[in-house]
């Protein structure tokens, strides 16, 4: 079956939301493996995609962080496949983690912003 999701597409949307949550945190690797009471290099094979943490390790990510479980991989029903796609998907998630850095009553304007940003750059990947 075509859609079928394989174990590497489970790593790399776990390691981009993972690194993307770390970044946004402002702490270093190794505070984070701390806080979780997980050993560094397990930490590090998380954030690079080369191991998924087992369920409990999970909830504890999920809580520190203050996401749902359901946020980690919502996308896989429409996983893109194609690199261009996956690169798009990544950039939609880093522009709305930075959408929620901006106080409540500035979102919209950024919001607009960033509509003109994906429209300019859709005509621009079409040759327009």
């Amino acid at each position: 079956m075509d859609n079928e999701i394989s174990d590497d597409d489970l790593k790399k949307l776990f390691s981009e939301k993972l690194s993307l949550l770390r970044k946004n945190s402002g702490h270093t690797m190794e505070a984070i493996a701390d806080s979780l009471d997980l050993d560094k290099s397990e930490y590090f094979r998380f954030l690079k995609g080369l191991r998924l943490p087992h369920l409990r390790t999970l909830l504890r990510i999920s809580r520190k962080y203050g996401v749902t479980l359901d946020w980690w991989f919502k996308e896989l029903d429409d996983l893109p496949r194609d690199k261009n796609s996956m690169r798009q998907k990544t950039f939609e998630l880093q522009a709305l983690s930075a959408l929620r850095k901006f106080r409540p009553e500035k979102r919209p304007g950024v919001l607009a912003a960033l509509k003109i940003l994906a429209r300019t750059f859709q005509q621009d990947a079409r040759g327009f």
